[in-house]
């Protein structure tokens, strides 16, 4: 059977699959990074999830992604889980040190990365993610700045999939490829 056309994913449907795909692989690779068990909830629109629910206060790791995907793709985190994830990687470092900093990068990186190997497996296909840009707080407001510069007022579809842990969110995956 043909794959669909891996630069075009127009549908609801085929957004959330692909999705899918990439936040059960981002939760499997957080949860490894955090030594504990982890799910992704199912991809929603943003707005689905009520105001705020992006964590705009939250820090955030967001990419580009290039390839069979264009798009955006970013991991927002809450303080306290910036907070514990600095502290399981770097003992004794502030989160807001170079080192704190750097930790929080290679966490986004990782998890990002897992995401879209996913969906370019999935796709047959292959993309390439950018240096990450770190948002210290409202990182759910700035992917939001970023995404509207780069569609210039073009619609498009974006995701996002709660990482849990005990039912607890401690991160939000969300996904927004280019409308083709």
């Amino acid at each position: 059977m043909a794959q669909p056309d891996a630069s075009a994913p127009a549908t609801i449907g085929r957004v959330n699959e692909l999705a899918r795909i990439g936040a059960r692989r981002a939760a499997a690779a957080f949860a490894s990074l955090l030594g504990c068990e982890m799910r992704a909830g199912e991809p929603r629109p943003p707005a689905a999830a009520g105001a705020g629910a992006r964590g705009d206060a939250g820090t955030g790791v967001i990419f580009e992604m290039k390839g069979a995907v264009p798009g955006l793709i970013a991991l927002l985190l809450p303080r306290s889980v910036c907070d514990s994830v600095v502290a399981a990687l770097c003992s004794e470092t502030d989160v807001s040190s170079a080192a704190g900093e750097s930790a929080l990068r290679e966490v986004g990186n990782i998890v990002a990365s897992q995401a879209v190997s996913a969906v370019a497996d999935h796709l047959g296909g292959r993309i390439t993610l950018s240096v990450p840009i770190l948002v210290g707080e409202e990182g759910g407001l700035i992917f939001g700045q970023l995404l509207a510069e780069r569609r210039e007022g073009r619609a498009g579809l974006v995701t996002e999939s709660e990482l849990c842990e005990s039912g607890e969110r401690r991160g939000l995956l969300l996904f927004a490829p280019d409308a083709q």
